[in-house]
């Protein structure tokens, strides 16, 4: 339950790690504090500069109307008015009162105001002779209710808003609608504006991904001449620049491979005439790692070169597994908790070249063995083949596991252990480790393949090689 909202809570914070939604969030808070802004100092400045602006023209609106109730002092009259103007007038006299519809409430409900002017006085409305025939004047609210009563010499009228939600709605609709409409289409735009401007940012994440699983051809669209354009330029040099040093060495690595073939040759030669003995035992030794050290630099070169060729040929996976299984038994009986090969069909076919699938295996129970100590449990090997290993060509594949039972490798070091010459133990002891070419090899045996490797390993309780080989017919 606790992990279930952790990830409740992880999906909601995810789009508040995107840079984009951090500038729209700044961009619109910025926005609807520049609108209030505005609208607050120009609400302040209409209501001082403006009041005595709508007041006149208000009191003389309501001259008008109470002129008119007065010259036309009737209730059809007023019926009238009171249609066109969607208000409630009801009128106090001397010796008759009437109201054109019900819904004024009761005014010592109303909270009133006394309209004043600028001095202080009542406020009067003056007709068109001049002289004053309203006095009196009160403004208040009820609930949602406004209401104005106004004192004249013929009497009281008061003048209420019909309470109508309805017509309120239907008035507003469109005002509403065009708002949110205005609004949406002002975001929609802004967003395809923010998108466009911050595509770089996008381009430059896919190409970090790439140059990070070892595609150095990537390149950035170099399309802009802002400070994202300067961004893709730089990163499309630095590319380039790790390009050419990765070139650089592992031409020189071969190079001085190559250069190397000639002097061990005449050293394995020069100790076929040297006498027997522990030095000459100890010598041969050495040329023979040397050798082998070589030998799986240049394999690995031609295999990731474009010229590079495997040598396919159908065979049974199972009885190689068993074959390796057994040399190791041999080789290794009395140092090592043997190999446990259990889990596998009865006979596994395939097209591929068989000297590299064994120069992996090899690879890879040599290592799970010299890091499992006798008294361990023993090396695991699990064959199982998959009827739909690739989701693109919907062939069938192999899966191979290779599990061991000793120290583990640390997490920060799982995606550097296949990179040539890298170890674990950075004291590059003889007696914990080869040369760190051998998972290198192993990973471009089985990338020329069209296949995987994958490992995984916890501290103290093993590591597991995984390896996804493409069962391609024996026709390519």
């Amino acid at each position: 339950m606790v992990f279930e909202r952790q990830n409740n809570w992880n999906w909601l914070k995810r789009p508040f790690h995107s840079v984009f939604t951090k500038l729209i969030v700044v961009m619109l808070l910025s926005g609807s504090l520049l609108v209030l802004g505005i609208s607050a100092i120009s609400w302040h400045g209409f209501r001082e500069n403006q009041k005595n602006f709508f007041r006149n023209n208000l009191a003389q609106y309501g001259a008008y109307l109470v002129s008119d109730l007065e010259e036309n002092l009737n209730l059809v009259h007023a019926r009238e008015l009171s249609q066109r103007l969607f208000l409630i007038i009801r009128f106090e006299g001397e010796n008759v009162s009437w109201q054109t519809a019900s819904g004024i409430p009761a005014l010592e409900k109303v909270r009133f105001r006394n309209w004043t002017n600028k001095s202080g006085e009542p406020f009067h409305l003056i007709s068109q002779s001049k002289s004053p025939v309203v006095a009196n004047v009160r403004y208040g609210r009820y609930q949602r209710q406004g209401v104005v009563t106004v004192e004249t010499p013929k009497g009281r009228f008061i003048f209420a808003e019909i309470v109508d939600d309805w017509h309120g709605i239907r008035f507003a609709l469109p005002w509403i609608m065009a708002v949110l409409g205005l609004i949406g289409l002002i975001l929609t735009g802004t967003l395809l504006f923010m998108r466009r401007i911050l595509l770089p940012l996008h381009w430059l994440s896919e190409g970090v991904s790439a140059l990070g699983a070892g595609n150095l051809e990537h390149r950035l669209p170099e399309k802009r001449s802002d400070e994202l354009g300067n961004l893709a330029r730089a990163f499309n040099r630095m590319s380039e620049s790790l390009r050419a040093m990765l070139a650089a060495k592992e031409q020189l690595l071969l190079d001085v491979s190559h250069e190397l073939r000639s002097p061990l040759t005449r050293m394995k030669v020069a100790l076929e005439f040297i006498p027997e003995s522990e030095s000459r035992e100890s010598l041969r030794e050495d040329v023979q790692e040397m050798d082998q050290m070589i030998t799986e630099i240049l394999e690995t070169a031609r295999l990731k070169s474009e010229h590079g060729q495997l040598n396919r040929q159908e065979f049974d996976l199972v009885k190689l597994i068993q074959e390796l299984c057994l040399d190791f038994e041999v080789k290794f009986s009395k140092q090592s908790p043997g190999i446990r090969f259990e889990t596998h069909p009865e006979k596994c076919e395939t097209s591929a070249d068989t000297e590299q699938i064994r120069t992996m295996l090899k690879n890879l129970l040599s290592n799970a063995i010299k890091y499992s100590p006798a008294e361990n449990s023993p090396v695991e090997i699990r064959l199982q083949k998959n009827e739909s290993y690739s989701k693109v060509d919907n062939v069938s594949g192999i899966k191979i596991e290779i599990q061991d039972h000793g120290p583990g490798i640390p997490a920060e070091e799982l995606d550097l252990i296949f990179e040539q010459f890298y170890r674990t133990d950075k004291s590059r002891n003889r007696n914990t480790g080869g040369y760190g070419l051998g998972l290198s090899l192993c990973k471009t045996i089985i990338e020329a393949h069209g296949g995987t490797i994958i490992v995984q390993s916890k501290i103290g309780k093993g590591t597991t090689f995984i390896l996804n080989l493409p069962d391609t017919p024996s026709t390519i």
